[in-house]
C-alpha cells in the first residue's frame, strides 16, 4: 500500500467505523496518522495502532486464470 492512501478507519476508541479517510504516515511511537473529512473541513487524527483497523478503499485486481507472480 502506498501513502498517502485512501482507507476506510474502524477505531472504537475514537467512535469511527467504515470512516473515509486518508492515510498520511505510520509513526514508529505506535499511531498512526490520518486525515478525515467531517463536514466541510478535513481535520488530521492520530489513532493508535492497536486499537485501529483499517481497509483500503481500492479492491484487489483478480489476475487472469494461468498468471503467475514471482515471489
Amino acid at each position: 500500500m502506498d501513502i498517502p492512501a485512501k482507507i476506510y478507519i474502524t477505531c472504537a476508541s475514537a467512535e469511527l467505523k467504515k470512516q473515509p479517510g486518508t492515510l498520511i504516515a505510520v509513526s514508529p511511537h505506535g499511531f498512526y496518522e490520518v486525515h478525515v473529512q467531517f463536514g466541510s473541513n478535513t481535520h488530521v487524527m492520530l489513532l493508535p495502532v492497536s486499537e485501529t483497523s483499517m481497509l483500503y478503499a481500492e479492491p484487489v485486481l483478480m489476475h487472469p486464470p494461468g498468471f503467475e507472480l514471482e515471489r
